[in-house]
């Protein structure tokens, strides 16, 4: 969903054909190390990132025009990113006095706790 695996090296698509994937190889970052990540999941974490920090702040909340200007991107590319943040209800998007503002969910908030430790 969130990744395209359309330009993995081959290398990579025959390692996973030939060898079953566990979860022990998973954690060893097996994936991590031939999988790179696409921009739209490193602009979804920088969305992640970014709400977590203004939360710390004491900003519950944040317009979207904010984040756009933040990360240099379209309101559109960013409303379907948020779509994919909120389908996973990792984040909350509500219209504010004639905006729309964005914040993190609880489970956004652990995920984001969880992206600052690693």
């Amino acid at each position: 969903m969130l990744r395209e695996f359309d330009d993995v090296p081959e290398y990579v698509e025959t390692a996973l054909d030939q060898a079953p994937l566990d979860q022990a190889r998973v954690e060893e970052g097996f994936l991590s190390d031939y999988v790179p990540l696409d921009q739209s999941t490193v602009l979804m974490l920088g969305i992640l990132e970014l709400l977590h920090a203004e939360h710390v702040q004491g900003r519950a909340v944040v317009s979207l025009a904010v984040i756009c200007k933040r990360l240099g991107i379209r309101m559109s590319t960013l409303q379907r990113l948020m779509t994919a943040l909120s389908e996973q209800a990792l984040v909350e998007v509500v219209t504010q006095k004639d905006r729309l503002v964005a914040s993190l969910t609880k489970n956004g908030e652990e995920v984001s706790l969880a992206l600052q430790a690693a």
